[in-house]
C-alpha cells in the first residue's frame, strides 16, 4: 500500500505496536483494531444520530443515516447498526421530519396518539 493509500483510509491509528504503512495494510485483521484503531465513521454516524435527537433533526439524522449505512458496509457494524436507530429515534422525535415523511398521517391512520 503506497503512503498516500494510507493517508485515505477510513480508519486511523491511535498509536501502540505497528503503526506503519504495513499496519494500515489490512493483513493484522481484528488484532489490529485492539491495538488504538479508531472507527472513525461509526464515531461520526453515532454522534450525528445523537445530534439528530437533541438538536437539528432535519440536518444531522440524514447525515446520521447515511454515516451509519457507510459505517456498516466499511465494516464498523456495531457503530452503524447504533447511528441507524438513533437516527430512526431521531426522525420519530422530530416534529419536523415526521411531517416531511408523512409519518404523522400514517400514526392518525393507525389511531395511535403522537408522542408529541
Amino acid at each position: 500500500m503506497s503512503e498516500k493509500e494510507t493517508l485515505m483510509t477510513l480508519k486511523t491509528q491511535t498509536g501502540g505496536e505497528g503503526t506503519g504503512p504495513e499496519a494500515l495494510s489490512g493483513t493484522q485483521g481484528a488484532a489490529s483494531r485492539s491495538k488504538g484503531e479508531l472507527p472513525l465513521l461509526g464515531l461520526f454516524a453515532v454522534g450525528f444520530g445523537l445530534l439528530g435527537i437533541f438538536t437539528v433533526g432535519p440536518v444531522f439524522v440524514p447525515l446520521a443515516l447515511i454515516f451509519g449505512l457507510i459505517a456498516i458496509f466499511a465494516g464498523q457494524i456495531l457503530w452503524g447498526i447504533a447511528a441507524v436507530i438513533l437516527a430512526l429515534v431521531g426522525v420519530l422525535s422530530s416534529p419536523t421530519l415526521m411531517l416531511v415523511l408523512g409519518i404523522g398521517a400514517f400514526f392518525a391512520w393507525l389511531g395511535i396518539p403522537l408522542p408529541f
